[in-house]
């Protein structure tokens, strides 16, 4: 009987959930067990306010369905919302998109959880965006064109969502997110169930192109294989490895390293897959593993999206503290040891030009010098006088350098160079800085650059030429020579 009535419920169009005086207009493309999950998470005071400020909820596919030059519509990137009849229209196609991407850019998980968790994740922040909806203010500009995207509708969208009364609920979407996540996936998905097999026949087809990388191929073959063992695996055991291996602690060593990327990965995979498997043995998980065969006898391990969500942080946590890697090693050091900036002296400030130095072969030539002196040197502090710096310096004190060692004073006279010929003397316009630092290290304009900085030097007092000496703009040296500007000096 319960089986039936949920069959005839799944069945209905319009649904009028408890506690909600708005209706929720599905047209047959999403279901109860997708919607009501939802709304359950929102407590009382939420709900109120939610039947407060809009009269209903509908879906559509989205396509050619967006109202883009009719009155009273205000338009987000998966919904629109209807000021005249005070409805949300939710576009199904988009909010599949978002999911789609979102699980194209990462190494784990299957792509139905990121379809569902987007649609979630959309349908929360709609309705909790809508809370702050100013009803006076809606009721006045419910007849203009809202979908312009000047600056002056612009404002008046941000103001219609601005309204926070000292009863405002407060919605703790990122825990409601969180608990929709360790959910179940629903078994029905409606419509954006129509849209991942549409995905998976264009995935199909995509496996024989030549364009798809190995990272997209393998991503494709681990879903099918998810369809194959009717969805109760949402991972395998790579994707976990992936999950650890990529985290932030280990991603610096890959963002700045893609030479080295596929060796250093390989060294960290394995060093992972005997860490995680030696976890699963000591704490008895292994006989949660699903032993799958391909069609080419290679063997994967998958497991439930429940097991993965119970050991994930176990698992990176033990990569992050077992995992020796000598290149983090001496990372951790290079960094610790530079992390003053010797120009301006202020402290941990320096990761992201660490990063940049150390794992870069751009700067191996800076590595190599920094290195040796970090092992023959106790601190950082006996290779600086009062006349030299060495070191790593900040982003802003790099920015003008380009050097890991120099004297404070051709710094000094540098910065000066860069204010004395800020302003173009053709047009009288900024100069970008990084086009003047290109000029001043430029070695074939030291001749120029030496000039410039002799003029500089001479007194206010002692020019009695009427000459505007200067470095002219990008735009003044293109439409004077007809060319790319070269950094040269005009005299007018």
């Amino acid at each position: 009987m319960e089986e039936k009535d949920s069959k005839e419920e799944s069945k209905k169009k319009v649904l009028h959930l408890e506690g909600c005086s708005f209706f929720i207009d599905t047209n047959n493309l999403v279901n109860f067990s997708m919607i009501s999950p939802i709304i359950e998470k929102f407590d009382k005071d939420a709900l109120s306010r939610i039947n407060h400020v809009i009269h209903g909820i509908k879906f559509y596919v989205g396509g050619h369905q967006w109202h883009e030059s009719e009155i009273g519509y205000v338009k987000f990137p998966t919904y629109e919302l209807n000021l005249n009849t005070r409805t949300l229209l939710v576009y199904l196609s988009r909010i599949f998109q978002l999911g789609y991407k979102r699980w194209m850019k990462l190494p784990y998980g299957a792509l139905k959880r990121y379809i569902w968790e987007s649609f979630c994740h959309e349908i929360i922040m709609m309705l909790t965006h809508v809370i702050r909806l100013d009803l006076s203010l809606a009721d006045k500009v419910k007849t203009s064109y809202l979908s312009v995207l000047d600056n002056y509708t612009k404002e008046i969208v941000n103001n219609l969502f601005n309204h926070i009364p000292q009863d405002l609920p407060r919605v703790n979407f990122i825990k409601i997110n969180n608990m929709l996540w360790h959910e179940p996936v629903p078994e029905n998905l409606g419509f954006l169930n129509v849209l991942y097999l549409r995905e998976i026949v264009q995935l199909k087809k995509a496996i024989s192109r030549t364009k798809t990388s190995h990272f997209e191929k393998t991503k494709i073959f681990n879903e099918l294989r998810k369809i194959k063992l009717g969805y109760k695996y949402e991972y395998n055991l790579s994707e976990l490895i992936n999950y650890c291996i990529h985290s932030e602690y280990f991603e610096k060593v890959f963002a700045n390293n893609s030479g080295a990327y596929q060796k250093i990965r390989r060294e960290f995979f394995y060093k992972a897959k005997r860490l995680i498997l030696n976890l699963f043995k000591e704490y008895e998980i292994t006989q949660e593993l699903h032993k799958y065969k391909d069609a080419s006898n290679r063997t994967h391990f998958f497991l439930s999206h429940e097991t993965f969500e119970r050991v994930k942080s176990a698992c990176l946590q033990s990569c992050i503290a077992k995992i020796k890697n000598n290149i983090i090693e001496i990372y951790e050091r290079f960094r610790n040891f530079y992390s003053k900036c010797p120009i301006c002296n202020r402290e941990g400030i320096n990761q992201t030009t660490c990063e940049k130095i150390f794992f870069s072969s751009k700067y191996s030539y800076f590595k190599e010098i920094l290195i040796d002196k970090m092992n023959d040197f106790d601190s950082m502090d006996e290779l600086n006088d009062s006349i030299i710096y060495f070191g790593i310096p900040c982003e802003s004190c790099f920015q003008f350098t380009k050097n890991i060692q120099g004297k404070y004073s051709e710094f000094n006279q540098m910065q000066k160079f860069i204010l004395k010929y800020g302003t173009c003397p053709v047009c009288g316009k900024k100069n970008h800085a990084d086009y003047l630092i290109s000029f001043y290290h430029d070695a074939s304009k030291k001749e120029l650059r030496d000039y410039l900085i002799k003029i500089m030097k001479i007194p206010e007092k002692m020019r009695k030429f009427n000459l505007n000496i200067g470095i002219p703009c990008c735009n003044c040296f293109e439409q004077v020579f007809s060319e790319e500007p070269n950094c040269v000096i005009s005299n007018r």
